[in-house]
This record gives structure tokens, C-alpha cells and sequence, in this order.
């Protein structure tokens, strides 16, 4: 998703993209001694180590990439971080603050639960003009950790290759759930796929932390299969037991998960977030059609919804048609600039033209 982003970044204004690797030190260091080994996950692991011990003794992480030096002088510089952790990296960003006259942030993972948990991570941030939060209910509470202005900025999805339109691919996948899944759906899902002729897709693998061989080509898979589906799942992270339940301790925020399923033009089953953001970003009929995560019988759910084709064809092409126009990536980059007093190029102005056009055709009167 940051990959994505920060992609589209550099092709809607004149922008360097700086994505450093890990420091292998490791390889560097003690390539003679040790074993044939994938150096990476190697390396990975010891800095997880590393840093495990350095929070048993009460310090914060060791910055882990590689060291860069900026050399030329910037309006602005944006910092796409995961976590707070992740801001210790800048000390391998030499100049970065000098040779910026702006400086932003854009922060995915923050949850009210953390915030003192991370105290000492946040306060890194009052090096920044801007601090913008993917989940909105943490910015309120921000302010006690850190000088810096924040407010919320929502997901985004490249909905050029995401969108269905102009020419809508067949649905083949009849539901596709990919990461936290409601128990009870899911077990009856996998039923069906066994006695019906029915296409059930869902993660199989155990591993919560799968790297991918390549940014972009996982990134245009997941939307080529998104634009095949039927029924797309989006439960509401709050009301779904997961591994990070105590972290998210019941706070209500706007999935990914619904930005990426509406680009596609799936039709979203679950529940919504019970906060102010999605009824202002998810504004129309059926954006998500609600189901429980305790429901007794998803068949009936989706045989209900398949005896509406007219209802689930406008919804499809609601949800494709407002992603284009509210939630291609480009919209948030263009809200950065301005609250930061920054002007568009072009570029930028011609992508919005691009996903017009592709909207308007979308638009176009249904086959009967």
C-alpha cells in the first residue's frame, strides 16, 4: 500500500523516491564465517533480536536501513511511516530536515492503546510540519506526545489498475477474504466450496509476516483478483477476534480492506465501522451490505443477494465509480499539498482527468 502510494507520488509531481534496503551487516561483517544463508531474513530476525533486548532495557529501536545522504536541497520531504518504530530510521537519512523546507509524515499504524506505549517514538515526530494518521481516532489523543499538527488522512487504492472499467472482466471468484476473517463466515464458507460449485479464495498460509517477491506485481495481482470477484469480506477490525485485538481494543477505524474492495467494484459483505469517517467516505447505498460475524448462514445471505441482480450490478458500479472519483491515491496526495501550502503540477491535474474519463464511461447506461 505505501509502495503504491508513494509510486504515484513520483509520477504526479517532481519527486525522488528514496526506499533504502536493509543495512546487511551481518553478510558484510561475518560473510566468512557464516553459513550459506538468505541474508535478508537473516539479518531480519537479528534485528528483531537486537531491538528485543534493547526494549527489555528500556532504549528504543536500532535503526535498521541503510544509511543515505540527501545531497541536494528539497521543498518538501515525505516520510511514509508504518509504525512509530519505524521513525528511528531517520537518523539513516543524513540532511534531511537542512536540506527540506517542509517536512511531513504520514503514519499507518497508531492506536490509542499504543500511544504511551510508543511515547518515546513519538516524540521524534516534532521534527515535522505535518503529522497525518490513517486511523482518525488516535489523532485527538496525539497532541500529548508530540508539537506536530496531525489530522487524518484515509487510504487509497491506484484505482487505474483497480477499477473494473471500461471493460468489466467476468467474476469467477464468487468470495475473496484476504487477512483477519470472521471465524463462523469463513467455516461455512469453506463448506460451501466443498459441496457446490463455488469459489471460495482466502489466505491459507499461517505467516504474519509474508514478504512479497515484488511490490507492484502483488499489488496488481490482488487487484486483478478483486475485479473478478463477486463477494468481496469487510468486517469491521473492531468487532473481529484477531491477534491484534487487544491492540485495537474495540477503536473504530476505516479498513483498507473496504477502500480496496469498493476500487474493484466487489460487492463488500460485512460490517462497517461505526465511526463519523465512513459514514462521510462510504456515503452511498450498500457500500458495505452488513452480515454478522456470527451469522448462521452466509449461502443464504449470498443466494438472497445473487436473486437481486439489478440491486448487486448498481452496487458494483457505485463502488467503482466512487472510488474513482474520491479514493485513487492522487486525491490524498493532493490534500497533503494543500494543507501544507504547496501547489499541484500538471501531472497531477492529468491523472485526475484519466479517472474522469474512466468514471464517465463507467457511467454509461447498463446492458438491459
Amino acid at each position: 500500500m505505501s509502495y503504491e502510494f508513494c509510486r504515484i507520488v513520483t509520477e504526479c509531481d517532481h519527486a525522488d523516491l528514496v526506499a533504502p534496503g536493509i543495512d546487511s551487516y551481518l553478510t558484510k561483517h561475518l560473510s566468512g564465517v557464516l553459513p550459506p544463508h538468505d541474508s535478508q531474513n537473516v539479518q531480519r530476525d537479528f534485528n528483531r533480536l537486537v531491538n528485543g533486548v534493547r526494549k527489555g532495557l528500556g532504549l528504543k529501536n536500532a535503526p535498521t536501513i541503510d544509511r543515505v545522504d540527501l545531497d541536494q536541497d528539497y521543498d518538501a520531504f515525505f516520510f511514509v511511516a508504518w509504525a512509530p518504530q519505524s521513525f528511528v530510521e531517520l537518523s539513516r537519512i543524513k540532511n534531511w530536515r537542512n536540506r527540506c523546507k517542509i517536512a511531513v509524515a504520514y503514519l499507518f499504524e497508531l492506536w490509542s492503546s499504543t500511544l504511551e506505549r510508543d511515547r518515546d517514538y513519538l516524540r521524534l515526530l516534532d521534527q515535522f510540519d505535518h503529522v497525518f494518521l490513517l486511523h482518525s481516532a488516535s489523532v485527538a489523543h496525539l497532541s500529548r506526545y508530540t508539537s506536530a499538527p496531525c489530522s487524518f488522512l484515509p487510504t487509497g487504492v491506484d484505482c487505474l489498475i483497480a477499477t473494473p472499467y471500461p471493460s468489466p472482466p467476468e467474476r469467477v471468484v464468487d468470495v475473496y477474504s484476504i487477512g483477519n476473517r470472521a471465524a463462523e463466515p469463513h467455516r461455512q464458507l469453506v463448506a460451501l466450496a466443498e459441496r457446490r460449485n463455488f469459489f471460495y479464495l482466502y489466505d491459507s498460509l499461517s505467516s504474519s509476516d509474508s514478504q512479497v517477491k515484488d511490490w507492484r506485481e502483488h499489488r496488481l495481482l490482488l487487484a486483478n483478483i478483486i475485479k473478478r470477484t463477486r463477494y468481496f469480506m469487510g468486517f469491521n477490525p473492531a468487532a473481529v477476534m484477531s491477534a491484534r485485538s487487544r491492540m485495537i481494543s474495540g477503536e473504530q477505524v476505516l479498513p483498507s480492506r473496504l477502500f480496496e474492495g469498493a476500487a474493484g467494484g466487489a460487492v463488500i459483505l460485512g460490517s462497517a465501522p461505526q465511526c463519523a469517517e465512513f459514514e462521510e467516505w462510504f456515503d452511498w447505498p450498500d457500500a458495505v451490505i452488513e452480515v454478522s460475524p456470527q451469522t448462521d448462514d452466509i449461502a443464504a445471505v449470498i443466494d438472497e443477494l445473487d436473486a437481486q441482480p439489478e440491486r448487486i450490478a448498481r452496487v458494483r458500479r457505485t463502488n467503482a465509480v466512487r472510488s474513482l472519483q474520491r479514493h485513487d491515491w492522487v486525491y490524498r496526495w493532493e490534500h497533503i499539498l494543500s494543507t501544507i501550502g504547496m501547489e499541484t503540477l500538471q501531472q497531477l491535474h492529468d491523472r485526475k482527468s484519466r479517472l474522469s474519463e474512466v468514471a464517465a464511461a463507467a457511467m454509461s447506461p447498463l446492458p438491459a
